[in-house]
């Protein structure tokens, strides 16, 4: 049971991590400048900017690479915890 959960949790940060590390690479990309204090500014330039950016193939690259490797961490993970016998 317990290594059950530690599995899931280090999946969802694997996940998480993934998801945080290109969203940042998409603003920094997009020149998006994300703060709190942050008054009007051209919020539609920077979203096209960003929707720009989704459509070229350079960003889907190194996306789709760090996609598969955690698709196999993921793997790995699920069969050593399924094959562990301490279940």
């Amino acid at each position: 049971m317990v290594i059950r959960m530690i599995v899931q949790i280090v999946i969802i940060c694997i996940w998480a991590v993934m998801l945080g590390a290109h969203t940042r690479r998409l603003c920094r990309l997009a020149r998006v400048e994300v703060s709190r204090n942050r008054q009007r500014g051209p919020i539609r330039q920077q979203l096209g900017r960003m929707w720009w950016w989704l459509g070229r193939e350079e960003f889907w690259e190194n996306v789709q690479v760090d996609s598969f490797r955690c698709v196999q961490v993921t793997v790995m993970l699920l069969v050593t915890a399924l094959t562990c016998p301490f279940n």
